[in-house]
């Protein structure tokens, strides 16, 4: 018997057409979350790379800084680019302090129109919000130091450590000492340095950051990050360790003849390639290379000789140190870590040198330094 060969059926094209859908739908999510820029599952963490645009703006709307940030969470690395209120995009001579409330949308769309892509998440956060957060993290600890400005307004700052609150801590972090140009680059480190402080109390004081608290900040902030994507992002600052690395987008000094006063301009190309090598420099072993830090080792103490034995610590760890001298007191009860450039890598290492002393966030950029050592103990008989 012979049997005819058997016609195949046609599927129908509907199907082929919804499968194929389905296909190039996956593949554009798989792509989209490999260049991290989509979150599919509201973890905004499971992306490579994730960036951010923050702001902090007084509650009578008066704009203070903002910050751009590039967080690579497998690398347990994110890139600081703090913003001058004094700066003004190219063709536009209005500082960014002066469009108050209108500057976020302003540098927004200045920096993607620069970097090339759009800026994923934003958040703002209000004087209120600010304070909101440091009281619920039971305030921030800085150290103050005599070059530093330690006067504000409301108080006279003698001792070296304070743990402020939210009021004191704004008091701080917004306090001008005058209108000229390098009051306002000084006040941008005293910036720098209280939200690296606020990043690592997140991590040190996980234990009191419930799911109530994130949920009750994310009510209060102005931001396009879901909750889900909110708690996802605070629970990976609670749980990992992050290297931070800080710059400033670059940006020159201009006289406004008429106005008789200072603003920095900041042109396109230099703030792209600025972005570019410091955020390749901070993925880099460059970054974590011991040989390439900054250090001074300051003796605190009468003693003799403590200085010397501190450096001969950090140079068997493999830390390079530029300079051993005596402190500006000798009445340290405790040794202290001053981390001046806002590399967190070197002073990590430092603090695990000095088995665990504190870190704290004193940057001075002007002292090319990447870290102050101010010992108060001695360490002698401490190498293994």
């Amino acid at each position: 018997m012979k049997l005819e060969p058997s016609t195949p059926q046609k599927k129908p094209v509907f199907l082929l057409i919804a499968a194929g859908g389905f296909l190039i739908l996956a593949i554009l999510i798989l792509t989209l979350r490999n260049k991290g820029g989509f979150s599919v599952d509201g973890k905004v963490t499971s992306a490579k790379r994730v960036n951010f645009l923050v702001h902090i703006i007084s509650d009578s709307d008066k704009y203070l800084f903002s910050f751009y940030s590039e967080l690579y969470p497998t690398e347990k690395k994110a890139a600081l680019f703090f913003i001058n209120p004094l700066t003004a995009f190219e063709d536009d001579d209005t500082t960014l302090e002066e469009k108050g409330k209108k500057a976020p949308d302003v540098l927004e769309s200045a920096l993607e129109d620069i970097f090339d892509h759009s800026i994923q998440y934003k958040i703002t956060l209000s004087e209120s919000n600010f304070k909101h957060i440091v009281d619920l993290l039971g305030g921030l600890e800085l150290f103050f130091e005599p070059k530093s400005v330690r006067f504000t307004d409301k108080y006279n700052r003698k001792d070296r450590i304070y743990n402020l609150d939210g009021e004191d801590c704004f008091d701080v972090l917004s306090h001008l000492q005058d209108k000229k140009a390098l009051s306002y680059i000084q006040r941008l480190e005293t910036n720098e340095s209280i939200i690296l402080t606020l990043l690592e109390a997140i991590y040190v004081k996980k234990e009191i950051i419930t799911k109530q608290k994130i949920a009750l900040i994310h009510e209060k902030i102005e931001t396009n990050l879901s909750l889900k994507e909110w708690e996802s992002l605070v629970d990976y600052f609670k749980k990992e360790k992050v290297n931070y690395g800080v710059s400033e987008l670059p940006a020159e000094p201009v006289l406004r003849v008429k106005k008789k006063d200072e603003m920095l301009k900041a042109k396109s190309d230099t703030v792209k390639v600025a972005f570019a090598k410091f955020s390749s420099d901070l993925k880099s072993m460059y970054f974590s290379d011991g040989e390439r830090a900054r250090i001074e080792v300051l003796n605190g103490t009468s003693k003799n000789g403590l200085a010397r034995y501190g450096k001969s610590l950090l140079n068997d760890k493999g830390l390079k140190v530029l300079t051993v001298d005596n402190a500006w007191e000798e009445d340290f009860k405790n040794s202290v870590i001053l981390n001046r450039s806002g590399n967190t890598n070197y002073t990590d290492s430092i603090s695990e040198t000095f088995q665990g002393r504190k870190v704290y966030y004193a940057l001075r950029k002007d002292l090319g330094l990447d870290a102050t050592v101010v010992l108060g103990e001695d360490f002698q008989g401490t190498k293994e």
